[in-house]
């Protein structure tokens, strides 16, 4: 059976809210991980080239900020889509640990200009920000 897109995203949400990554714990919103769903639309004949970059380049400088990688797929439907998935520590500080990542000198100067010039990424499809359902 041939699943859509968003079915596999869907899919892929189930997965990682399944995997343990969570504490369901009864803190506040505030205080619980929450994950971002990210779905990229990879240039045509780029997507080897690009899960290098991502597994080589972008993982360990996010993990630094304080974001943990939890999941990269390519679809199955469409050899050009790359889904992948990164928790914060909380939405209260997502925008610390975003800002530590794209802010810092390694993004801005080393790994923004060598995405740019490499034209890996036609465009970012689809973003979910998402937590464990109660």
């Amino acid at each position: 059976m041939i699943r859509s897109p968003r079915k596999s995203l869907l899919l892929l949400l189930g997965v990682a809210l399944a995997s343990g990554s969570f504490s369901n714990s009864s803190a506040a919103d505030q205080e619980e991980p929450v994950i971002e769903v990210r779905v990229y639309k990879v240039a045509e004949g780029k997507m080897d080239e690009w899960e290098r970059f991502f597994h080589d380049k972008l993982v360990k400088p996010q993990e630094k900020a304080g974001i943990k990688i939890l999941s990269a797929y390519r679809t199955l439907e469409d050899e050009n889509l790359f889904v992948w998935s990164r928790q914060f520590s909380s939405k209260a500080n997502m925008a610390k640990e975003r800002a530590a990542f794209y802010q810092s000198d390694d993004w801005k100067k080393v790994l923004l200009p060598e995405l740019k010039q490499r034209a890996l990424i036609e465009k970012v499809e689809i973003v979910y920000t998402v937590r464990p359902s109660k």
